[in-house]
């Protein structure tokens, strides 16, 4: 199905991002961002109509655009200055407390709100450089809901441990 392709799709950038110079893949970052961007709209939607019954090829096509965005937010911004100019759309750009005046919230901190913040836990912090997200599969959408609620926080771009 659909789902299937496009989860292949985000794992193909990811391998893309990791395996290329920069330079060679800045014609695929208007296309990356902008599927990345849908998707991520469409989980958001999906967290809205609180359906959390999905298909294994859905849930591995929501898990593989998170590990792409969760890749992109790791790597030096020298290295892929396209998706740094954009980050402002997936990540908050200020830690929580100082978030309350904001008219734009970033799609981090729309689909955390969505899934009602509901993880007040501090210890999702990013380790060094490393991947926050190491499942190889998950079984429901809302297992994605401690990388996007601590990302939504700031804690995952500038915090390690």
């Amino acid at each position: 199905g659909i789902n299937a392709e496009y989860g292949e799709v985000f794992l193909g950038f990811r391998v893309v991002i990791l395996r290329m110079s920069p330079g060679s893949f800045t014609p695929l970052w208007p296309i990356m961002l902008n599927e990345l961007y849908g998707q991520l709209v469409e989980l958001r939607g999906l967290l809205k109509r609180q359906s959390d019954s999905l298909n294994s090829r859905t849930l591995s096509m929501y898990l593989s655009i998170t590990k792409l965005l969760d890749q992109a937010l790791i790597i030096p911004p020298s290295m892929i200055p396209d998706f740094q100019v954009h980050t402002w759309v997936f990540v908050c750009d200020r830690p929580a407390e100082l978030q309350s005046d904001q008219t734009f919230l970033s799609l981090s901190r729309e689909i955390a709100d969505e899934f009602d913040r509901g993880l007040e836990d501090d210890s999702w912090v990013r380790v060094a450089h490393a991947p926050f997200l190491k499942a190889p599969t998950i079984s429901n959408v809302r297992e994605l809901q401690p990388f996007y609620c601590a990302l939504s926080r700031f804690w995952l771009v500038w915090y390690t441990r």
